[in-house]
C-alpha cells in the first residue's frame, strides 16, 4: 500500500499546502496567476465529486490522481513541472546555436561535425583498485560517458580534461546533445567563462538553476532531481572560475576545493555531474587519487583525457594526398581550427592554398575578415578589424578575463576606437552616417567574437584568442601602452595560448615571438620556458629546472648537450625522430613514455652521467631502450628487488594501498641501483602488475594476485 506521508512530502516539495477531507488528500498549489488542486483518494470516500465542485467554483484546476507507487508521484510531478518536452526543444536550439556559431568562421559550404580524438580513461573499481584503458578503434567518449550516465545506478562524477584547443566545449556539447535524447531526463548545462565578477561556485550554481528554470521550480527541488539523477549537470570550463594558472602548491586549491565540495554534496542517490577542464595539477595529485579510491564505494568518480587529434581524424584522404603531393608541411597546421577550415574549403582552393600559401594562418585570416565586410556591410578592411580586436584582447589581458557583458564589450570598442570610428565616418559614402554607438554594435557581432552564456561576449576561440596576443607583443602594442609593466599584465596562461597558436606560424615569426618572451624577463614557470623553446624554435636551449612536462607529442627535437635538465620529468608523452644525450640530464627522467625513431647522440655506454637519467615504463620502436634497461646482474644484493616494489602497495593485514608516488619508490630503493630500479618497475608495468600514470604507480589486480602467490609468506 502507498505511503500517503511519503507523498504529502513530495507535495510539499513541489510547493503544495496538503490538506486531508473525508480520507481525500487535496494537494493545492496557489503561486502565481495559477490555482490548481491534486485530489488523491487514499481510502474509501465517497465525497470527491463534492469536494472537486466546491474547488471548480473558487476558480481552481482540479485533477485526479490514481497513483500506484511513491515513484509514479515523483515522475508524474516531475513532468508536470519540469515540462520536459518544453525542456528538450529548448537544448535542441542552444545545441543547433552552438553548432551555427562554430561555422561562422568557416566556408559557407562547411558543415558541422564533431571529431572524435583519442583519450585515456581512469577509475576504481568497487574494490578501490584502479582500471586504466584507452579509447579502441575510434571509440567516441561521448558514447563512453553518455553510457555510464544512463546506465550507472550510484552517484556518478566525470571528469574530462584537455589542452587548450582540443575540444573540451565541443564535447561538452555533444554529451548535451546525447544525453538530452534519454527519456524523462533534462540536463542542465552551465557554461563557465572567466569574467570580473567574483565567481563562487555555489553561487553560480544557484543562478544558473534559477536562470534556467526561470523559477518555474525552487532550487531545493532542482536540487533534489539531481539526486534523482533525472537532471544531470554538465560543467564546461570548471577551471575558469581561477584566475591564476593552477600549480600543485598554489593557494588557490583551497578554491578548488571548495568547488569540489559543492559537486561532492551533489553526489547522492543517483545523481551524474560532468565537468571539462583544461589539465591541471587539481586532479593529477596523490590527495585526489586517494579521495577517488576512498570514495569507490560511495560514488563512481571516471577521469578521461582527451589526446591531441589526429589529421587523419580531421582529413580525408584526398586532401591529404593534395597536400602531401604539394609538400606542404602538414604538421605545422595541426591545430584543430585551421585542420576544419583546411576540412571545408574547396578542393580547387586547398591546391591553391598547398602550393602558393605561405602562411595558411594569413589565409584563413583574410578569408574572416573579407567575407565579415561583406556580411556586416561595413568598410573596416583586414588590418582595422584587426586593430580594433587586439585593443579589446588588450583589455581582456589586463583584467585576465576571456568574456564580459555585451555592453561593456560594446563600451570598450567604442571608447578604444574613437578615431578610428571617426575617420570611418568621413570617408563613409551616404548620409546618414553610422553613429558610434551603432559601429560599436556592429563591430560585437563580429564573426571572431562569439556570444557566450548570459549575454556575454568573448574571442570565438582560444586559438584566435592566441593569435592576438602574439601580434600585439609582436607589434610592441603592450609594451607601448604598459612600458614598465608589460611582462606582468600577460598571465601565463594566456602567454601559453600565444605558444600554442605560433606553432602553426612562419618562423620568422615565431623566432621573433620567441625573442621577446626570452628577453622580456616574464615571470613565468620552468614548463613554459620549454614550451616557448620546443613550439616557437623547435629545440631545447638553456636550463631546465625542476619541471613536470605531462601528456604531450613531441617531433623532431634535439636534447642536446647545450641544455641541462635538472630534477625535470616527462610523463606519458610521446617523442618522434627526436635526439637524446644522457649528460644533458641530470637527476631527471621519463616515465611511461613512448619513443619512436629516436636516437642517442652519445650512447649510455660512453657517457659520464648514465645514472643521472632514468626511464619506467617506458617503450621504444627500435632499438632506443635497449642500452637504457641493460643492467647487470648484481651478485651482492640479497634482496628480490622486484618484491621490494610490490610490498609498497600491500600492507601487513593484508589490505592494499594502491598508489604510490614513483619518485617515493625510486628514492627509497636508490641503494639498489636505480637502473635496476627502474628496469624492475618497468617489467612489472609490462606484465600488467602496476601501471603509471603521470607520476604514480598504481598496483594491479594481477599485482596482488601475483604478490600473494610468490611472495606472501
Amino acid at each position: 500500500m502507498i505511503n500517503i506521508l511519503e507523498v504529502d512530502e513530495i507535495y510539499k516539495r513541489y510547493g503544495y499546502v496538503v490538506k486531508n477531507r473525508d480520507n481525500i488528500r487535496i494537494y493545492e498549489f496557489k503561486q502565481g496567476r495559477y490555482f490548481g488542486v491534486d485530489f488523491f483518494v487514499h481510502s474509501k470516500s465517497d465525497k470527491l465529486e463534492k469536494i472537486k465542485s466546491e474547488y471548480i467554483e473558487q476558480g481552481y484546476a482540479t485533477l485526479v490522481r490514481n497513483y500506484s507507487s511513491v515513484i509514479e508521484v515523483e515522475e508524474e510531478l516531475f513532468k508536470s513541472f519540469f515540462q520536459i518536452s518544453n525542456f528538450r526543444n529548448a537544448i535542441t536550439r542552444r545545441y543547433d546555436t552552438f553548432v551555427k556559431n562554430q561555422l561562422i568562421a568557416m566556408p559557407d559550404s562547411a558543415e558541422y561535425k564533431y571529431i572524435r580524438s583519442p583519450y585515456s580513461f581512469m577509475e576504481y573499481d568497487l574494490d578501490g583498485l584502479p582500471v586504466f584503458s584507452d579509447s579502441q578503434n575510434g571509440n567516441s567518449i561521448i558514447n563512453h560517458v553518455s553510457t555510464m550516465v544512463t546506465e550507472t545506478d550510484m552517484p556518478l562524477f566525470v571528469i574530462i580534461e584537455a589542452a587548450a584547443g582540443f575540444g573540451k566545449t565541443c564535447t561538452a556539447y555533444e554529451l548535451l546533445n546525447s544525453i538530452y535524447q534519454t527519456d524523462d531526463i533534462v540536463p542542465l548545462y552551465i557554461e563557465l567563462s572567466r569574467n570580473r565578477e567574483a565567481r563562487i561556485f555555489k553561487h553560480i550554481l544557484q543562478n544558473e538553476i534559477n536562470n534556467q528554470f526561470q523559477n518555474t521550480v525552487t532550487y531545493e527541488v532542482v536540487i533534489h532531481e539531481i539526486k534523482r539523477g533525472k537532471i544531470p549537470v554538465i560543467i564546461d570550463g570548471f577551471d575558469e572560475l581561477l584566475s591564476k594558472d593552477l600549480t600543485q602548491n598554489d593557494s588557490q586549491l583551497r578554491d578548488v576545493e571548495s568547488m569540489l565540495a559543492t559537486i561532492v554534496s551533489l553526489l547522492d542517490g543517483k545523481a551524474k555531474i560532468i565537468i571539462t577542464s583544461r589539465k591541471t595539477a587539481i586532479f593529477s595529485g596523490e590527495e585526489f587519487y586517494e579521495w577517488m579510491q576512498n570514495s569507490a564505494k560511495k560514488y563512481k568518480v571516471a577521469r578521461f583525457s582527451i589526446a591531441e587529434p589526429k589529421i587523419t581524424n580531421w582529413l580525408d584522404d584526398e586532401r591529404l594526398g593534395i597536400l602531401n603531393n604539394a609538400g606542404f608541411p602538414i604538421s605545422n597546421v595541426a591545430n584543430p581550427v585551421l585542420l576544419s577550415y583546411i576540412r571545408n574549403i574547396q578542393i580547387s582552393e586547398l591546391k591553391d592554398l598547398a602550393s602558393n600559401s605561405k602562411s595558411i594562418v594569413d589565409k584563413y585570416f583574410s578569408f574572416i575578415l573579407n567575407r565579415e565586410r561583406v556580411r556586416q556591410n561595413f568598410n573596416f578592411d583586414n588590418e582595422t578589424q584587426l586593430r580594433i580586436l587586439k585593443k579589446l584582447v588588450r583589455f581582456m589581458t589586463e583584467f585576465d578575463i576571456k568574456s564580459e557583458k555585451k555592453s561593456l564589450i560594446k563600451d570598450i570598442i567604442k571608447d578604444y576606437n574613437y578615431k578610428v570610428f571617426e575617420t570611418y565616418r568621413k570617408e563613409y559614402p551616404s548620409i546618414p552616417k553610422p553613429t558610434h554607438d551603432e559601429l560599436a554594435d556592429t563591430l560585437s557581432n563580429h564573426a571572431l567574437l562569439d556570444r557566450k552564456q548570459n549575454d556575454e561576449i568573448g574571442i570565438i576561440n582560444e586559438f584566435i584568442l592566441g593569435i592576438l596576443i602574439g601580434r600585439n607583443l609582436l607589434e610592441g602594442k603592450y609594451q607601448e601602452h604598459y612600458p614598465i609593466i608589460f611582462n606582468t599584465i600577460i598571465s601565463q596562461e594566456f602567454a601559453s595560448l600565444s605558444l600554442l597558436s605560433y606553432k602553426v606560424q612562419p618562423q620568422e615569426r615565431k623566432t621573433e615571438l620567441w625573442q621577446i618572451y626570452k628577453d622580456g624577463n616574464f615571470p613565468f614557470n620552468t614548463e613554459f620556458q620549454f614550451y616557448r623553446d620546443v613550439f616557437l624554435i623547435n629545440r631545447t636551449l638553456g636550463e631546465y629546472s625542476s619541471g613536470i612536462i605531462e601528456e604531450n607529442s613531441f617531433e623532431d627535437i634535439d636534447y642536446s648537450i647545450e641544455t641541462h635538465f635538472i630534477d625535470f620529468v616527462f610523463r606519458d608523452c610521446k617523442f618522434i625522430n627526436c635526439v637524446f644525450e644522457f649528460n644533458a640530464f641530470i637527476k631527471s627522467g621519463f616515465v611511461n613514455c613512448k619513443f619512436y625513431n629516436c636516437t642517442w647522440f652519445c650512447l649510455p655506454n660512453n657517457c659520464q652521467n648514465d645514472e643521472n637519467i632514468y626511464f619506467a615504463g617506458c617503450s621504444s620502436n627500435n632499438s632506443f631502450m635497449d642500452c637504457v634497461y641493460d643492467v647487470e646482474e648484481l651478485t651482492d644484493i640479497k634482496v628480490n628487488v622486484e618484491e621490494l616494489i610490490l610490498k609498497y602497495f600491500i600492507k601487513p593485514d593484508g589490505r592494499t594501498t594502491s598508489m604510490k608516488r614513483l619518485n617515493l619508490i625510486r628514492d627509497d630503493l636508490a641503494e639498489y641501483g636505480e637502473k635496476l630500479i627502474d628496469k624492475t618497475i618497468s617489467s612489472l608495468e609490462k606484465k600488467k602488475y602496476i601501471a603509471l600514470n603521470g607520476g604514480m604507480c598504481f598496483i594491479q589486480k594481477e599485482g596482488i594476485v601475483y604478490f600473494n602467490n610468490e611472495y606472501h609468506y
